[in-house]
């Protein structure tokens, strides 16, 4: 069976670069995925999954098989923007194919695990699908600014309940078996405005804000390593100060923090340290989780709490050694096995709902959201055979 899904996949490499081709050339920003799920509707039926159905939320949901085993593979079709075209080297939409890799927007994260893995259940239906096994093959929207938010609704408002996910992000043909957590947090402090003629006579609050920032850089620097994901970090993305005028001191000024999670990190812990810093409490500043008022392409609203767990699956267990197995067949080496850097759909799977969840998908992850972005065409040809051979071995 090793060699026979080898020539499978070999003989299908045209067709699984020009599915990424295809995918990279639509634009689906977050918000704005409504051609690529048409598109990727169409092919699934052409495949022959059994069921094709969108949600309310706007997530594609087939599926194919009928068997007591219930796995669900996802990949997320909403990438970030392009940013400046003039930093790309290659068209961001364009799909370009040089040096044996495939350029563009959304190559690795992660419409390349998407077209490999649905080739993968193309090329299993060809080999014939187990009689134990029902796959639901997931494309889910608005990932990447709430991960997780997808599935959420889906295992809320949806009959299927799936045994196990397998995540198709990049993960440089790693076994991912858990991510760092994620939750955003801002902070505000507030002034007293007066013209700027006179500033003595009122409180700059971005003057207030200053002993907080540079306490949080020294925070930072000092953040215990985690045994499992290593290091923890912290980092402010953005500033904002309001004035009546520009000519006024500023009355307000707020940062927002990205804090990435250890394994025993939780919500409460996080938000009493940086309310517990000298110069939080000195500046009597607010420090909150904000939240989101969100709309889907499919006008569907929804609310996001910005705190996302981490997750880690077990290595004794059995989905991991499935995975662990069909790559030592299909390969002939052990391999590697580990955790994401950034965070996936897992934190609902099995942050929240504790279903067995693993990833693996082409491409490397320092290259997501970055004007180098791209995805090896061995990478797309190699876990094409992993999904193939791993669907096969979770279906015994």
């Amino acid at each position: 069976m090793k060699g026979k899904i080898s020539k499978l996949v070999d003989s299908n490499k045209r067709e699984i670069v020009c599915l990424l081709q295809k995918l990279i050339q639509i634009p689906s920003t977050t918000g704005n995925e409504g051609e690529i799920i048409k598109f990727l509707e169409k092919e699934m039926k052409i495949i022959g999954f059994k069921e094709v159905t969108v949600d309310k939320m706007g997530n594609l949901i087939g599926r194919i098989g009928n068997g007591p085993r219930i796995l669900a593979i996802d990949g997320h079709v909403d990438t970030v923007e392009i940013g400046k075209q003039s930093y790309w080297k290659f068209d961001p939409l364009g799909g370009t194919e040089y040096n044996d890799n495939i350029y563009g927007r959304g190559a690795c994260d992660q419409k390349g695990g998407i077209a490999s893995a649905l080739m993968a259940v193309k090329i299993l239906k060809e080999i014939g699908i187990p009689d134990e096994l029902t796959i639901y093959f997931v494309a889910s929207v608005h990932e990447e600014p709430y991960e997780g938010a997808n599935w959420q609704f889906i295992l809320e408002n949806s009959e299927m309940h799936p045994h196990a996910v397998l995540l198709t992000e990049p993960s440089n043909l790693m076994i991912s078996i858990g991510q760092r957590g994620r939750v955003e947090f801002k902070i505000k402090v507030k002034g007293l405005s007066s013209h700027g003629a006179e500033p003595d006579a009122g409180i700059n609050a971005i003057y207030k804000m200053n002993p907080i920032i540079t306490e949080l850089e020294k925070f930072h620097e000092n953040m215990a390593i985690d045994p499992i994901f290593g290091k923890g970090t912290l980092t402010i993305t953005e500033i904002k100060s309001t004035s009546v005028s520009l000519n006024a001191v500023a009355d307000s000024c707020t940062i927002h923090i990205d804090r990435r999670l250890g394994s025993e990190e939780t919500l409460d812990k996080v938000i009493n340290e940086i309310k517990n810093l000298k110069s939080v409490i000195d500046a009597e500043a607010d420090v909150f989780v904000p939240e989101y008022a969100v709309k889907s392409y499919k006008n569907h609203s929804f609310e996001v709490i910005s705190f996302y767990p981490s997750w880690i699956q077990d290595k004794s267990h059995e989905l991991v050694q499935s995975a662990k197995s069909a790559f030592e067949y299909q390969f002939g080496d052990p391999p590697q096995i580990g955790t994401w850097r950034f965070s996936t759909n897992g934190v609902a799977t099995k942050g929240r709902n504790n279903i067995p969840t693993i990833g693996f998908g082409p491409g490397e992850e320092r290259f997501a959201h970055t004007y180098e972005e791209h995805v090896p065409i061995e990478h797309l040809l190699k876990a094409c055979e992993f999904y193939t051979a791993f669907m096969l071995e979770y279906a015994k």
